[in-house]
């Protein structure tokens, strides 16, 4: 049985029964290759194969067969059609032949009957009336999805962000919201655009807020190598020494502790620094050694400070083996996750993703004055729902470190015409 549900059992031997395929583009494929369809024509066959296929095949030739008449004889044969072809995709048809297909299996299906003229013509003026129509909607969908015919606020605003390097992600968020909050007119208006963009970016910075802690106060400090985390952790020590001074408050109790044992340098690093703050560095190796210390120095101490090494964000199996080191009972302490400015937004992800193990409350962006950009930053931040705490800039001990603030972000924007007045007064927390 073929797949249409006739059967073929013409004699192989006689001629007349089986002639060979006449290909209508020369029938050159072994016959394994191919598909047999049968009608009582070959217009037929190729109606057939477009209700199955549509215009997914190609026919490699066809041949006229004889289906036997009663009790296998001769009398009552009747004469079919059959068609091979192989399924896949033809060769593309330009606009008109494809104009041209349609119209034809429109007219098989209305009746390969349809001979009278008038009717074909008739038909025709339909047909070409569709085609107007559906030209005319084809260039309404690609002018809707050109660019060019963006609103001019729009394409400047996604120019400016992408300056700035914010993500895809997070301009899209944007544009989206630019055309469903904002009418035709406003959106004709640049300025006014872009001070609801500048706001809608400081609605998307979070800011950790202060914390009360009891003592002794356990701050710890993670994160890749590189990011300058013993130099935030001395930057942290002077700044606390030095708001006491000026409050005229006694010299806090401070002591510093680094995990640090594989890079060079590390321990002398933070042990300059100490000297420099008269303050005490402290060396562990194991959590039984941040637990001596802890429990040595806690009832005269009110801050320690815990710097720690700089792995990958995929080297888990040191990241785990840090974990390890720092859960120690009775701590508590505050986790600060550090990343520079100038992190990529696809490495900033990592480091976020892989460093949650630690549980950290907020991220330190170091290195401020490395770059011009921070939509990345802003972006990641934004996207992963993590707050900002402190932002760090040059090597500079003594300063250099300030409290994250939604202002300090948007200034930093490049380009962007900013309203200061505005921006102090719709974030005034960060005053």
């Amino acid at each position: 049985m073929y797949n249409d549900g006739f059967a073929l059992s013409a004699d192989k031997n006689n001629p007349k029964t089986t002639p060979a395929y006449s290909g209508i583009t020369g029938y050159a494929r072994n016959d394994e290759e191919t598909q047999v369809i049968v009608g009582k024509s070959v217009e037929e066959c190729k109606q057939k194969l477009f209700n199955l296929y549509q215009h997914n095949y190609k026919i490699w030739g066809q041949r006229q067969v004889l289906k036997p008449g009663i009790l296998g004889g001769l009398f009552g044969q009747r004469e079919y059609y059959e068609v091979r072809y192989t399924i896949g995709q033809p060769k593309p048809l330009s606009s008109q032949e494809s104009f041209q297909k349609s119209r034809d299996e429109i007219l098989t299906k209305a009746g390969s009957s349809v001979t009278n003229t008038l009717q074909i013509a008739t038909l025709d003026k339909k047909l070409d009336e569709m085609k107007k129509i559906m030209e005319a909607n084809m260039k309404n969908i690609a002018a809707a999805t050109n660019a060019g015919d963006k609103p001019l606020s729009i394409q400047k605003i996604e120019d400016l962000l992408q300056e700035n390097e914010f993500t895809f992600a997070y301009i899209n968020k944007i544009t989206t919201r630019l055309r469903s909050e904002l009418s035709v007119d406003e959106l004709e208006d640049f300025d006014y655009v872009q001070k609801k963009v500048v706001d809608w970016i400081g609605e998307s910075v979070k800011i950790a807020p202060k914390i009360p802690h009891t003592y002794p106060h356990v701050v710890i400090v993670v994160g890749p190598t590189g990011v300058g985390k013993t130099t935030t952790i001395a930057k942290f020590a002077v700044n606390l020494i030095k708001e006491a001074h000026e409050k005229n408050e006694p010299r806090p109790r401070v002591r510093m502790l680094t995990t640090d044992h594989t890079r060079v340098g590390a321990v002398e690093q933070i042990k300059r620094y100490g000297d420099v703050m008269e303050i005490e560095v402290d060396k562990a190796e194991t959590a039984a050694d941040v637990k001596k210390i802890f429990e040595t120095y806690k009832d005269n101490l009110d801050v320690l400070f815990i710097d720690t090494p700089g792995y990958s964000p995929k080297d888990f199996e040191n990241l785990g083996k840090m974990r390890k080191m720092l859960e120690v009972q009775g701590i508590h302490p505050d986790v600060y996750l550090a990343a520079t400015a100038s992190s990529k937004a696809r490495d900033l992800i990592s480091i976020i993703q892989n460093y949650e193990v630690f549980n950290f409350s907020s991220v330190i962006i170091t290195k401020w004055d490395e770059t011009s950009a921070i939509g990345n930053v802003i972006s990641v931040l934004s996207e992963k729902g993590k707050a900002v705490s402190y932002i760090t800039d040059g090597q500079t001990v003594t300063k250099n470190i300030e409290r994250a603030s939604v202002v300090r972000f948007l200034i930093n924007l490049h380009d962007f015409t900013i309203d200061r007045k505005h921006i102090d007064e719709t974030f005034p927390e960060d005053k």
